[in-house]
């Protein structure tokens, strides 16, 4: 009767979890789940305490009085959670266990009647994977009043007494109650079934295994950090302006390829033209400006035919006039001080071309760097130039 009574004790406990109002749901009034942020090693760590009872259930138990198969139960654990579904956590249970036998067994300590009593020391230590029912079904909450928390385990089980002993693996099963206190304390009530060897309590008989269920109540405390965050949603990038501008310098630099390419034939097409004698006559040369690519200090082929042709039809032609070579950067890219540098580096590549390759003398040439306080086009890609004036 009694061990109907404690049955139906904890089955009142368990339904009163499943009870407990889940207080977590969207504005569209569905439970929600998650996702939650990954928690640090030491986040959601708790220890606990907890005393009761132990009933063993050996052999020849059931024919002895019920009250005196009763023992003291003690419960000693560390866990952690590592969702607010799933944790594990690793203790000692046991303390002590009573019986009755009909034969004098290794932990017999008197005879009454015809049975033998049984007392021995009882020691699990185990390792427990636990399933937090009530926030995977009803959604987390941090302030639930009270949680419905199954779990399963394995460990080393050993009994003692009598100047002997008996070591056993041993697995168990059993139901967490948690019930909130507070922040950091909670109240657990707690039913374990611990399963061993029947030769665990030193009798041996026709059974393949026995155990022993523990019925204790304690308390557990909560280490800072405590609870979950919710995951917040990554809202995706717009990369829609940064395409927008790649396609316009795409438009650009095909452009200034079409241009090249008209200045390539027209610079071919001067080339192959016959030669003609004209009257000397002076020549006054325009200015000319010579493209860079963005974030360049030299000059590629066809930008370098077009010095050439300066050289050659202009600056050689008009041999009494000085040169001024502006070096300049466009303003839309780059910081003053880089784009400072860069007209620097770009308008000595040009003087350098013009004295070593071309022999111009460095006297007739006058070098300016400007940056890009004076872009003088409109468009940023004809501002990164080197003009000849």
């Amino acid at each position: 009767m009694k061990r109907l009574y404690l049955i139906a004790l904890f089955a009142m406990f368990c339904g009163a979890a499943t009870a407990q109002e889940n207080g977590n749901r969207d504005a569209q009034n569905r439970i929600v789940r998650g996702p939650y942020e990954t928690n640090r090693l030491f986040d959601n760590i708790f220890v606990g305490v907890a005393g009761g009872v132990n009933l063993y259930f050996g052999e020849h138990d059931s024919r002895g009085k019920f009250g005196q198969r009763l023992a003291p139960a003690l419960d000693i654990h560390v866990g952690k959670w590592f969702t607010p579904s799933i944790g594990a956590r690793v203790g000692y249970t046991g303390l002590q266990a009573k019986g009755w036998t009909t034969a004098g067994s290794m932990y017999a300590k008197g005879a009454d009647g015809d049975l033998f009593k049984e007392k021995f020391g009882v020691s699990y230590l185990h390792a427990d994977a636990m399933w937090n029912f009530s926030n995977a079904v009803s959604g987390y909450k941090e302030d639930r009043t009270w949680n419905f928390v199954p779990f399963a385990g394995v460990g080393w089980a050993r009994s003692y007494g009598n100047g002997t002993h008996d070591n056993e693996i041993g697995f168990d099963v059993g139901l967490l109650n948690v019930v909130r206190l507070c922040s950091a304390l909670d109240l657990t009530l707690e039913a374990r079934c611990l399963l061993v060897n029947q030769r665990f309590d030193g009798v041996t008989g026709g059974r393949i295994g026995e155990g022993m269920l523990s019925m204790t109540a304690g308390l557990a405390y909560k280490f800072n950090r405590r609870g979950f965050k919710r995951a917040s949603q990554v809202q995706p990038a717009d990369y829609t302006p940064y395409l927008e501008r790649i396609k316009r310098l795409e438009n650009t630099n095909n452009e200034l390829a079409s241009q090249n390419s008209a200045l390539d034939a027209e610079n071919e097409k001067l080339r192959n033209a016959p030669a003609t004698v004209v009257s000397e006559q002076k020549v006054s040369a325009s200015p000319v400006a010579l493209f860079f690519k963005i974030g360049k200090a030299t000059l590629d082929k066809k930008e370098l035919t077009n010095l050439e042709f300066y050289v050659k039809n202009a600056m050689k032609a008009d041999k009494d006039k000085t040169f001024t070579l502006i070096g300049s950067a466009d303003k839309d890219t780059g910081t003053r001080e880089i784009n400072q540098r860069l007209s620097e580096q770009r308008m000595e590549y040009v003087f350098d071309l013009l004295k070593n390759k071309y022999g111009i003398a460095p006297d007739r040439l006058i070098r300016k760097a400007e940056g890009d306080t004076n872009n003088r086009f409109a468009e940023p890609e004809l501002n990164r130039a080197v003009i000849v004036e």
